[in-house]
């Protein structure tokens, strides 16, 4: 819990160049929630090694969610995060087969987070059938993102009052805890579609009105790592290294701290997390597993509210693909194959262990 890790710069979506009238699903999620508090790093570690044929790279982390304009409002409006690109609903054959959705359209935009290489992509679907999912942060295939945020008491209140929202830290207000590398004020709340969101205060630069965007301003000041909700962490930390070439170290141990799972909405829980890098990036990604609490399963399609969709780039997708399903590993895509999107772009999306969605992308001509 409480961990951030900012790498440089901002990536853009690998497909944008080559494709950019398609719609971006993707994966960067929510992150960092339960992170066993440690300061900001100075500098960003090296990018973990990438196998050859599996993952080189990270695009953006998906938020499906019921209403574009609705969660513009929260993520752009409040927030402050900056719109990088928009594409109208529009019907688009390569996207509908690469996400099994035919028959539906969709419309995406994509916001900057700031200080972090994933960017957040909201999508919404029409002309196909929806079944919100609505995760709760225990719930296998829930995923999270923590960000650094301008004057959080001063924000909170517009925070809470957005249609929507639930606030989950108990007390339902940021609190201030003690962790193991010292004293963090924070809160939990849930987007309108039922992502997690961590706030952390951070100092609010002088001429900021309290709660408030300056001009040219985010209130948040940088976003932190992915993190996914898994059902058994030994399970998905084998899936990740063994057929994606990760190199998750395994949680050795739960946690009980009830003041840290208190603030994450989670009250009497204990978590045990595991960690790595995504192959060729620094990003930060951790796998987060609670026990002695209820959780239910998570099973969104790609078109459904509250599903999560990861990107990873790969280098070659059709052996991946192939290497996956032969490994029981559910595909996604129409046709169990990956779909040739342009010359230059192949897509497939499968599912982790959690039933979280891994959309994998590979550039490049052959």
């Amino acid at each position: 819990m409480f961990r951030f890790d900012l790498p440089a710069g901002t990536t853009a979506d690998p497909r944008r160049a080559a494709a950019p009238s398609i719609v971006c699903l993707a994966g960067w999620a929510v992150l960092g929630l339960m992170l066993l508090a440690s300061s900001v790093q100075a500098q960003a570690p090296a990018p973990q090694p990438a196998p050859a044929g599996e993952v080189v790279g990270v695009g953006n982390f998906a938020h499906i969610v019921s209403d574009l304009d609705r969660s513009l409002g929260f993520y752009r409006d409040l927030l402050g995060l900056k719109v990088t690109n928009t594409i109208p609903f529009a019907p688009n054959e390569a996207v509908a087969k690469f996400g099994h959705t035919e028959g539906g359209q969709s419309r995406v935009a994509v916001l900057q987070v700031p200080g972090l290489a994933m960017g957040i992509e909201l999508i919404e679907y029409k002309d196909i059938e929806r079944k919100p999912q609505r995760p709760h942060f225990v719930d296998p295939g829930a995923a999270n993102m923590a960000f650094r945020v301008r004057d959080l008491d001063g924000l909170f209140p517009k925070i809470e009052k957005y249609p929507g929202v639930t606030v989950l830290t108990t007390g339902g207000k940021p609190r201030t805890i003690t962790t193991p590398n010292g004293t963090l004020h924070a809160v939990f709340i849930q987007d309108p579609d039922g992502f997690v969101v961590e706030m952390l205060d951070a100092p609010n630069p002088a001429g900021a009105a309290a709660g408030g965007v300056r001009q040219g301003d985010s209130n948040v000041i940088a976003g932190s790592a992915f993190e996914a909700t898994v059902r058994d962490s030994a399970q998905t930390v084998k899936f990740y290294n063994e057929l994606l070439g990760f190199n998750f170290q395994l949680g050795a141990a739960f946690n009980d701290n009830q003041d840290m799972a208190s603030t994450a909405g989670a009250p009497g829980a204990s978590f045990r997390q595991s960690r790595t890098q995504i192959p060729g990036t620094t990003v930060p990604f951790t796998l987060i597993e609670f026990k002695n609490a209820q959780r239910k399963e998570i099973s969104g399609r790609t078109q459904d509210p509250g599903t999560t969709v990861m990107q990873l780039v790969v280098r070659d997708v059709t052996t991946l693909t192939a290497k996956l399903k032969a490994a029981g590993v559910p595909i996604v895509s129409t046709g169990g194959a990956p779909v040739q999107v342009s010359p230059t772009l192949r897509i497939a999306i499968v599912k982790d262990p959690n039933n979280m969605l891994l959309e994998l992308v590979e550039r490049g001509a052959r």
